[in-house]
């Protein structure tokens, strides 16, 4: 942002800074009225978010950096926030501190206000720090620092508004900034430190800068002596061949710099921290039976995977009645089993959008158009209407699983499964795109910037799209309500595919890495276990329901129409009432894959070329595939319409779940890699897989 940022109508740039689970991305939604995905693991927004609101005169772009415990580091989010500060481009910096454990924050603050003064500190979840007996004498811990200090609370507004005026003041210039903290030198460094800053001055670095560069050179740290190349073109090698010649003096002497910084910024950050907090009668937490469970080796992957298993149930129970209904009427309770059925989300839904297209058809006075649109686009059978039906389905299942993240249960299921990630090649941080991916496979196969190896990287990105998303998701509840009716039997075949799915994910990663571990081990913070709140529930639901229903009105409308008139012309023309889409250009484009769907899914000519067509329209986007099966269904009912066996019904959706990723996924691919040929194989690949697993499916089913 920064200077691009005013480019684009930002008057200045406030940027928030924050270790993982501190609260930063709940404090950016507060701030800026947005639902950014809040997400309790590293990496969750390696991407930096930003959002443009108007803050008394100014137009203000406000920006939520990756989370990071430090601006020191090698990895991407360290990488990416320290780039962002040197270049200049925030005009001011928020850096959030957990009161709950507050010298951490204060250490990460000491970090940034080393190189960058202009800075506020915000101590988050201020009133769960009360609740613990943890009192911070605010005022003292802003003279300690010399930058303004405010405690929020950002799911009850404490502290918000007060935040504001400070951020108002600060871009205005009132706010007085006094940065009593230099940057800080082990004093049995600072001899060669002076030295190495008296030598960037001679070549034109001046300032906090070149004390602050002094200092990282002396750690060897390579990034330091990239930014230096950067600084100083031409003497760059020879300050570096300084600085390495001074960290080595400091070795003879018994000290190594890089452990020498560290300490005395914790010495710092700890005297800071005693001062200012009052009061502590907190009890130190002990682990938890949850914790216990899903931490245990044997335990945790049972849990881990029970867990997941009792959210789809819980999702099919919400919104389809089913198996209520099934218990009620067994009861005797015949007519509340009817009522629960009839007035279920995903049946209340449908018939809105079968109404929708009524008044459509009736209204709209062209015939051919009218029937397109009602039809085509709204019916609850067909385009829109059919995946639109499915909505409560996808908010519910969000919902759920905002509920777990927010209570802190996530990352807990993700540690109980981590185990396995090592055995398959890569490191503990490959969960992560894995667990984006469960959204959508876009996300996920950003999110492997959070990998430091290579080898590691490309291995993600080559087998994350075999996690089944939403669309996906979609899909597999739709082909479960019609031909596995009954809540414990479609979440039971629903949940089935998702682990299969990540099983053949973990033997693609073995394959692509050999077996070898390729990444480093890594430390997974747990947040603490809480209450959730309904309000970040709400944007984490929100946050996936607005793509949902985006890609709905824009996507797959389109497609829908395109799906339509292929269905619905041919060679002769429009083809009326007759529904002879055996003659239409639907039917000449399926019947190029119909050898291969007989082969695979072991249907008929007939089917064979319906479901071909599906197939090519998966490849758009996987919500497409329910649109492209309607559009071509062989009788009125839809995808009723399919008498498909329930062997042959499980190898398509085994198919769609695993066949070629849609458009976008594989456009992230290559834009990640630069690899085309990555990519091709990538295609080629989950097209193999697909085809021999659903076959194999197929002919299980078929025996058992």
């Amino acid at each position: 942002m920064g200077r691009d940022g005013r480019k684009s109508g930002c008057d200045k740039t406030v940027a928030l800074v924050g270790s993982p689970n501190v609260g930063k991305t709940t404090l950016f939604n507060t701030l800026t009225g947005s639902s950014e995905l809040v997400a309790n693991w590293p990496g969750a927004t390696v991407a930096v978010k930003y959002v443009k609101r108007r803050l008394n005169d100014l137009n203000v772009c406000i920006v939520d950096l990756p989370g990071t415990y430090s601006i020191h580091g090698t990895g991407p989010e360290e990488k990416v926030t320290r780039e962002f500060i040197l270049r200049g481009d925030a005009d001011l910096i928020l850096v959030l501190a957990d009161s709950t454990n507050l010298e951490r924050g204060i250490f990460l603050a000491i970090d940034v206000v080393e190189l960058f003064p202009n800075t506020i500190v915000v101590l988050t979840k201020f009133d769960e720090a009360q609740k613990r007996g943890i009192k911070i004498d605010v005022e003292k811990l802003s003279r300690l620092l010399g930058v303004p200090v405010v405690g929020v609370s950002a799911l009850t507004g404490e502290g918000v508004e007060k935040l504001r005026q400070l951020i108002s003041a600060a871009l205005h210039g009132a706010t007085r900034i006094k940065p009593v903290l230099d940057v800080v030198v082990p004093p049995e460094l600072k001899e060669l430190h002076a030295r190495l800053v008296k030598r960037l001055e001679a070549h034109g670095v001046k300032g906090r800068l070149a004390k602050w560069l002094a200092a990282r050179l002396l750690e060897e740290t390579e990034w330091a002596e990239e930014l230096l190349k950067r600084l100083l073109p031409g003497a760059a090698d020879e300050v570096a061949a300084e600085a390495r010649r001074l960290a080595e003096e400091a070795r003879r002497r018994g000290i190594e710099p890089s452990t020498a910084f560290v300490a005395a910024k914790y010495e710092i950050a700890s005297r800071i921290v005693n001062e200012a907090v009052v009061s502590s009668h907190q009890q130190q937490p002990s682990t938890s039976p949850v914790d216990r469970v899903f931490l245990h080796p044997m335990l945790g992957p049972i849990a881990s995977l029970a867990s997941m298993f009792a959210v789809f149930l819980a999702t099919y129970v919400i919104t389809t009645g089913s198996p209520l209904d099934l218990l009620l009427d067994s009861l005797g309770f015949h007519h509340a089993a009817e009522i629960v059925t009839k007035y279920s989300l995903v049946n209340l839904v449908a018939e809105a959008m079968d109404r929708l297209a009524a008044i459509a058809m009736s209204t709209i006075p062209n015939p051919v158009i009218a029937k397109m649109i009602g039809e085509g686009v709204l019916s609850s059978g067909y385009g829109v209407g059919l995946v639109v039906s499915f909505l409560p389905l996808v908010a519910i299942l969000m919902m759920l699983i905002g509920l777990l993240e927010d209570s802190g249960l996530v990352p807990r299921i993700a540690a109980g499964v981590d185990g396995f990630f090592r055995r398959f090649g890569v490191s503990g941080k490959a969960v992560f795109p894995a667990m984006l991916s469960l959204g959508c496979n876009v996300p996920g196969v950003l999110a492997t910037r959070v990998l430091d190896n290579p080898l590691e990287r490309r291995a993600v990105v080559f087998a994350v799209p075999l996690v089944p998303c939403m669309a996906r998701f979609t899909v597999l509840m739709a082909f479960a309500h019609v031909f596995f009716p009954g809540g414990l039997r479609s979440a039971a075949v629903v949940f089935a595919i998702y682990m299969l799915s990540i099983a053949l994910f973990l033997l693609t990663l073995r394959l692509m890495t050999r077996g070898e571990a390729v990444g480093e081990e890594f430390l997974l913070e747990l947040p603490p276990l809480k209450k959730p709140s309904l309000k970040v529930v709400w944007w984490l639901t929100w946050d996936k329901i607005k793509h949902f229903l985006v890609r709905a009105g824009t996507v797959i409308t389109f497609f829908s129409i395109v799906l339509w008139l292929l269905a619905n012309y041919g060679p002769s023309g429009y083809l009326g009432d007759t529904h002879a889409t055996s003659m239409s250009y639907a039917s000449m484009l399926g019947r190029v894959l119909a050898p291969y769907i007989s082969a695979i899914i072991g249907v008929g000519e007939d089917l064979a070329w319906r479901l071909g067509f599906g197939f090519i329209g998966g490849f758009v986007a996987k919500e497409v595939f329910l649109d492209a099966l309607a559009a071509v269904a062989p009788g009125p009912k839809g995808l009723w319409s399919y008498h498909l066996t329930p062997a042959q019904a499980l190898a398509v959706m085994v198919a769609v779940t695993l066949y070629i990723p849609c458009v976008a996924t594989l456009s992230a691919m290559y834009s990640e890699t630069g690899e085309k040929k990555l990519v091709l194989l990538a295609f080629i690949y989950d097209m193999v897989l697909a085809s021999v697993a659903a076959a194999a499916v197929r002919l299980l089913a078929a025996l058992v």
